[in-house]
Order: C-alpha cells, then sequence, then structure tokens
C-alpha cells in the first residue's frame, strides 16, 4: 500500500505571480525528519538496517528496461533529498543522519543515488522528500554498484516525474546540477564537462571511469543528477577532492586552498546496469567503451 505523507501545506511560497520559487529549508527539514520518525516507528516497512544489508546483497545489473521518459522544464520535481533518522544507543530519540541527493528513474518509484548513502545503521527508517512536500519510504534496494558508486532502490509512491536519461556528454559541454549542499535544498549550479579519467582502486585494479564538471556541489549533494542543456541525465554527483598548495621551506609557512575537483559517475556507468539498453556514446568519449 502506498503512504506517501505531506509533511506541510506548503514549504514554499512564491512571492507573485511568475516569481521564482521560494523554499523554507528549515521547514521542510523540520517536516521531512517528523514524517521519517512516523516511519521509523511502523514495523509495517524496512529498517535502516534491512536496507543496508540489502544494498550489500544486491545485484549488479537490473534485468528492467526503463521506458522512455520525455524532457521537462522543472528538474525540481524529479530530484529528492533522501535521509534517515536513527537511534544513537543513549537516549531513546530518534536522530537523524546525513543528508543526500536521489532522482527518479520511473514514475512508479525507482529511483538512484550514490551507493555510499546508504550507511551501516540497524534501526530507524530511510526515505525521500520531494519538492511537492511529500514523503516516501525506501522499500527496497533493487541493484547495486559499489565500484561506481550507484545504487538504484524503489520508494512507496506512484506518479513520480522521472528524469530521462542522456547519453555520454563530451568534454567541454554545458551541464547543470541539482542538489542539496548543506542543507540548501534545490540548488542549482552551472558549468561544463571538463574531463574524463580513470581512478583505479589499488594497482591490481582496471579502475573505474569518472567525469569531472565545474558545476560547483558540496556535501548534501551526493546522488544529484548532472544534466545536459536538454534536460537529460548525463551523470551523477559522487565527490568532491580538494587541491592545496603548501609553501616551500623559506617561504609563508602554511596551505591554500587552490582548487576543488567535482568527481562524477558518467552516465555510462548507470547505463552499464541496465542490459536491455544502449548507448550512442558521444564524439570526445570513445575511450570509455
Amino acid at each position: 500500500m502506498i503512504r506517501s505523507i505531506t509533511f506541510c501545506s506548503l514549504f514554499f511560497a512564491t512571492v507573485s505571480h511568475g516569481a521564482p520559487t521560494v523554499i523554507d529549508d528549515l521547514e521542510l527539514l523540520r517536516g521531512f525528519h517528523k514524517e521519517l520518525e512516523a516511519y521509523a516507528g511502523d514495523d509495517s516497512g524496512p529498517t535502516v538496517g534491512d536496507i543496508y544489508k540489502a544494498v550489500g546483497d544486491a545485484p549488479l545489473k537490473l534485468d528492467l528496461e526503463l521506458p522512455d521518459v520525455a524532457t521537462h522544464d522543472n528538474p525540481d520535481a524529479s530530484v529528492y533529498l533522501i535521509g534517515s533518522v536513527n537511534l544513537c544507543g543513549k537516549c531513546d530519540k530518534w536522530h537523524p543522519s546525513g543528508k543526500a541527493s536521489a532522482w527518479a528513474l520511473s514514475s512508479d518509484g525507482i529511483m538512484i543515488t550514490n551507493h555510499h548513502v546508504f550507511k551501516d545503521t540497524k534501526e530507524g527508517a530511510i526515505g525521500v522528500c520531494g519538492i511537492d512536500g511529500k514523503t516516501h519510504r525506501v522499500t527496497e534496494i533493487l541493484a547495486a554498484d559499489p565500484a561506481n558508486d550507484i545504487a538504484i532502490f524503489r520508494v512507496d509512491a506512484k506518479g513520480l516525474k522521472p528524469l530521462p536519461i542522456g547519453d555520454t556528454a563530451p568534454v567541454g559541454e554545458q551541464v547543470e546540477v541539482v542538489s542539496h549542499p548543506n542543507g540548501r535544498f534545490f540548488t542549482h549550479t552551472f558549468g561544463h564537462v571538463s574531463r574524463y579519467h580513470k581512478r583505479p582502486q589499488n594497482p591490481k585494479d582496471p579502475g573505474y571511469i569518472q567525469m569531472s564538471i565545474t558545476a560547483d556541489y558540496a556535501k548534501g549533494s551526493s546522488g544529484a543528477p548532472v544534466l545536459n542543456g536538454k534536460g537529460k541525465v548525463v551523470g551523477m554527483v559522487r565527490s568532491t577532492q580538494s587541491i592545496y598548495y603548501k609553501a616551500p621551506k623559506g617561504e609563508n609557512p602554511g596551505q591554500s586552498l587552490q582548487m576543488v575537483v567535482k568527481d562524477c559517475v558518467p552516465i555510462s556507468a548507470i547505463h552499464a546496469m541496465f542490459p536491455n539498453r544502449t548507448e550512442t556514446t558521444a564524439a570526445g568519449a570513445k575511450d570509455m567503451e
């Protein structure tokens, strides 16, 4: 049975007709935590521990053919906040955990985020929250790729507005990220694809491909979609790498931040999890095949 909760009648407002949406970050977060606590006290659904175990046992590929999805002008309607509540072991209160981003793959509740979003916690509940003010519980893990940091899961919901999946974006293509950096919900940033590179996990591992972009993001953005100019997903936020300058001997001591590299999951890694789906490789990314 589908159980979605609207935690408040309106956590955002528009100043006038045609004005941009104004999001009340604090009210959104309070409402989300309240509904997660309600889920945590309901034994009818899986706990965070159940979901964590399912991530470890999930298949690498998903025998499912996603339907073609039309592009739309409002990616906010397809992006979600994902988070959980759990017990600390020292009191009987539910405590919120870290927050991240996710996005809809299908209208019937299939979503995607990073593998590392699902942490080892035994009690509590995990769910997603949309810009429409509704909270949906995570019910199962469908597939997981730890090397590429991908997890595909289902929530208890229907009628979602999925994002269309695109093809590999060439270096230099303009991209947009919609995410929740450090509690600043539904933030849009813009940039370009800067390069593709291989990151070996150890000397004997062939490694995996990552896509670097210049669009900004921060903690809380993990799992967010990277969109091209047509509104299609060409990657997913993964991590950041900070580059520092350390002053040599004889100069002023200390170090300063020079650059933050934004590394993302390329869309080819997501395509690979759906054997029934094929990708048309864009020019400039042939080495990814």
